[in-house]
């Protein structure tokens, strides 16, 4: 959560420098739930938000919330919350100014360590920034949207798909959207002889763990990819296409927050560990009591994690056994058998 830029946002509008926006519609892109924004904007704002643990946090504080923007929507104002992703962040600006009519304005809001200065230079080279705040250590500031765009210039906002090896397609915003994770790959080497029966991926991202296993389809019977963030999940539908006879699965999920109701026979994961810029080990060990609770009795866990991240007194006991496979260049490779 980034509470402070979350709260920085609103204040132009709790401050009457701008006027709470009755009867519009404004769009709210990285939209988080909070219980210090006003309940006016319920009834306000469409919350563009990919990370389903967010999602769920928005609809819960009843806000019409949406996982990816579709058509031609046009809307009165945006708000827009950036976050440490900067293809992300420029992707979220190209839709405030294609979406928002002319005339209506747009209020950013980030964290002063998150780059919210050289997001504001980037706006102001399409549209002059009316005024700014800063407060919470962050800032907020604020545009017209302009009555013409140039349209190559907001396309140059949306950042290009990427290719890794030439074989996956990724974005900004996607973990290791740049280059399969050492972690990952590491831990595909231990697949042969491993996978079997019905298989899931806890936190597939865009999707290579899940094509990797589907080079051991031998004793396969289906494979389900788990994942929180829906535009890597969007990715993975097409970076993990198997054989016609094994069923693959997508599911748009909080393994730490919802739960799963099929039962595996095997489970790979290289469980998140970040909150923010915090290391938080309690998501792997939320990750890792999931699997347990879905693997059947005999079944197979096979995660990789940091050295340092605290997961074997959870293994221990919640599993039959543990079984370091590897311990390589900063990453553990682990096996658990319920």
């Amino acid at each position: 959560m980034t509470d402070g830029a979350l709260k920085t946002l609103f204040l132009p509008f709790e401050n009457e420098i701008l006027p709470v926006p009755a009867g519009q519609r404004w769009l709210f892109l990285g939209a988080e739930a909070n219980r210090d924004i006003a309940l006016a904007w319920r009834d306000i704002l469409t919350c563009l938000q990919p990370f389903r643990p967010d999602f769920i946090d928005l609809e819960k504080a009843g806000f019409n919330t949406i996982p990816r923007l579709e058509g031609l929507q046009t809307f009165d104002g945006a708000l827009i919350l950036i976050g440490k992703h900067r293809g992300r962040n420029e992707a979220w600006l190209a839709q405030a100014f294609t979406h928002v009519r002319p005339g209506g304005t747009i209020v950013v809001a980030g964290d002063k360590k998150l780059g919210i200065d050289s997001c504001r230079r980037t706006v102001e080279t399409f549209a002059p920034v009316m005024d700014r705040l800063s407060k919470h250590h962050a800032v907020a500031f604020w545009l017209t949207r302009p009555e013409k765009l140039a349209v190559d210039s907001v396309e140059a906002l949306k950042p290009l798909p990427v290719r890794v090896e030439d074989r996956y397609t990724t974005a900004p915003g996607m973990f290791s959207h740049m280059a399969i994770d050492k972690g990952s790959a590491l831990l595909a080497k231990h697949f042969e002889g491993r996978i079997s029966g019905h298989v899931a991926d806890f936190g597939a991202g865009w999707g290579y763990l899940a094509s990797e296993l589907l080079g051991h389809t031998e004793k396969m019977k289906s494979l389900a990819l788990y994942e929180a963030d829906f535009e890597a999940l969007e990715a993975a539908r097409q970076n993990v296409v198997g054989p016609a006879d094994i069923p693959v699965s997508f599911h748009w999920h909080d393994v730490n927050r919802e739960a799963i109701a099929d039962i595996y026979d095997t489970i790979v994961m290289n469980p998140p560990f970040h909150a923010a810029r915090s290391a938080d080990p309690t998501m792997g060990q939320g990750f890792i009591a999931a699997a347990a609770k879905r693997l059947k009795p005999g079944g197979r866990l096979l995660l990789v994690a940091n050295r340092q991240m605290p997961y074997e007194a959870g293994l221990n006991a919640l599993f039959r056994t543990v079984t370091p496979l590897e311990d390589n260049a900063g990453y553990k490779i682990i096996e658990a058998k319920k």
